[in-house]
């Protein structure tokens, strides 16, 4: 009987010794393998594009100014205000100048009485001259009179002329269809030649400027045609807005070694100066490894992927990423072409497993 036992015993330890640690397992010799699709890495044309922030503003942006020196009377508009060409946009005290006109006007007056005097008494002397009743030198001193009074009048009328014309400064009107965004001035305040009073845009001539940084402004060229995003139109917009550059200015910023490009806009009833939007700048074709999205693997705050190594095991690969497209992410660093990738890894691939494709499907 108990040699019976010790047999029975024997025999267990020897069916043991065929499983592994899990019960119920049997061990084959065969490491296991994980049934994933990987991906050969190709390099593909894509565009090369930059991209630029900046702002809507009016290409008609003025500061109006007094063009004499006095009182300011009146102002006619608020900020925000919308004006046409030739409206009213302030007043300025017209004392002076009316004093000024009214002297003028008498110095006129005169000056035509002065000259009509002189021709008569031309008329005159040329009489008494036929009739040998005056010398030459007689008659030769009523013409210069005539001339004198002449030159008086001209210098007169002009210096009427030039206070009209300062009556007419004293009137500030818009040069332009605009909107008053600033308001530099106030009722009362001594106006001197060249201060502004107020600011006007016009929104009939928005386009869009952006600052571009000198490693890129060799690649921009006038006549280029941009894609636009306005942040404040995204709703309104299915597409993006396209626009054409038209100035280049080529002289940069000595801080930020930047340069201003600006962009022109096409008509939109929701454009307004101030508005933020990006500028895509196309610069040609260049090639880029494309990677899956489904291939990355985030780990620690940073992306990589699993390589599938010749002996057909995968090695997982710190990346570099660059810009995203529509057909994947472009790899900047830490992959080349022709390497195989774990096109979608699952959870329990660990570094070192043994790749195998997947079972085929029924029918395949």
């Amino acid at each position: 009987m108990n040699r019976l036992t010790v047999s029975l015993l024997l025999v267990g330890c020897l069916a043991l010794t065929g499983c592994d640690g899990e019960p119920g397992t049997i061990n084959t010799g065969l490491e296991p393998q994980t049934h994933h699709s990987a991906v050969l890495l190709l390099s593909q044309t894509a565009p090369r594009q930059f991209i630029s922030t900046g702002s809507v503003v009016s290409d008609q942006r003025i500061e109006i100014s007094s063009r004499l020196s006095g009182y300011l009377r009146q102002l006619k508009v608020k900020e925000g205000d919308k004006v046409q060409a030739g409206d009213l946009l302030a007043q300025m005290d017209a004392a002076d100048v009316e004093g000024a006109i009214r002297q003028a006007q008498a110095l006129v007056s005169a000056g035509l009485a002065a000259q009509k005097d002189a021709q008569t008494d031309l008329q005159r002397f040329e009489q008494l001259y036929q009739r040998n009743s005056i010398s030459e030198s007689d008659l030769r001193k009523a013409r210069l009179r005539v001339e004198s009074t002449t030159e008086s009048l001209n210098q007169a009328q002009a210096e009427l002329s030039t206070a009209l014309a300062q009556r007419d400064y004293t009137n500030i009107r818009s040069p332009f269809a605009a909107s008053v965004v600033a308001l530099n001035s106030r009722a009362g305040d001594l106006l001197v030649p060249g201060e502004p009073i107020l600011t006007l845009e016009s929104n009939a001539a928005l386009i869009f400027e952006t600052f571009v940084p000198e490693q890129r402004i060799g690649l921009i060229e006038i006549g280029a045609p941009v894609q636009l995003q306005l942040d404040a139109l995204s709703q309104s917009l299915s597409q993006p807005l396209t626009g054409e550059v038209i100035r280049i200015v080529r002289s940069g910023d000595p801080v930020t070694r930047s340069y201003p490009v600006k962009i022109s806009l096409p008509e939109h009833p929701g454009l307004m100066p101030g508005m933020f939007g990006r500028v895509l700048f196309a610069l040609g074709q260049s090639e880029h490894l494309l990677l899956p999205r489904s291939a990355l693997v985030e780990r620690g705050g940073l992306q990589g992927v699993f390589v599938v190594d010749e002996a057909d095991r995968a090695r997982f690969r710190w990346l570099r990423l660059g810009r995203e497209w529509p057909d994947g992410v472009e790899v900047t660093a830490g992959l080349t072409v022709q390497d195989r990738v774990v096109a979608t890894p699952s959870p329990r691939l660990r570094e070192g497993d043994r790749i195998a494709p997947p079972p085929a499907t029924a029918g395949e």
